[in-house]
């Protein structure tokens, strides 16, 4: 028996329907070894209300989003082709900008 993630597989994210996360905010979601792969659609200038202290990494496919990071920190701003790392330890939270975002995201902590 193959331990889970180490076989080859695809995701086939073209097939999975996004489910509305909160208002203007949608994503359609896999498990992938453990860890949540996310489509992540943020309408235009949508912002995610609560704070998030889970890490992620991932990818701005379409759009822009800015992440406000708790604290005195200051916002991190990212575009279309861009990619972003957020240790678990930074507590966080999106605003996609005026046209929204698209975004592939990858949980860093198991699922």
């Amino acid at each position: 028996m193959s331990e889970e993630g180490s076989e080859p597989r695809i995701v086939p994210f073209d097939e999975l329907a996004a489910e509305e996360d909160v208002p203007g905010i949608s994503a359609a979601e896999a498990e992938v070894g453990g860890h949540r792969w996310a489509i992540v659609e943020y309408g235009p200038g949508v912002l995610r209300e609560e704070w998030c202290p889970d890490g992620h990494c991932g990818f701005v496919l379409e759009g822009d989003i800015s992440y406000e990071l708790e604290g005195e920190r200051a916002p991190l701003a990212i575009r279309a082709g861009q990619a972003f790392a957020l240790p678990g330890a930074v507590v966080h939270r999106g605003r996609a900008g005026a046209a929204g975002a698209r975004l592939f995201i990858i949980d860093r902590e198991p699922y």
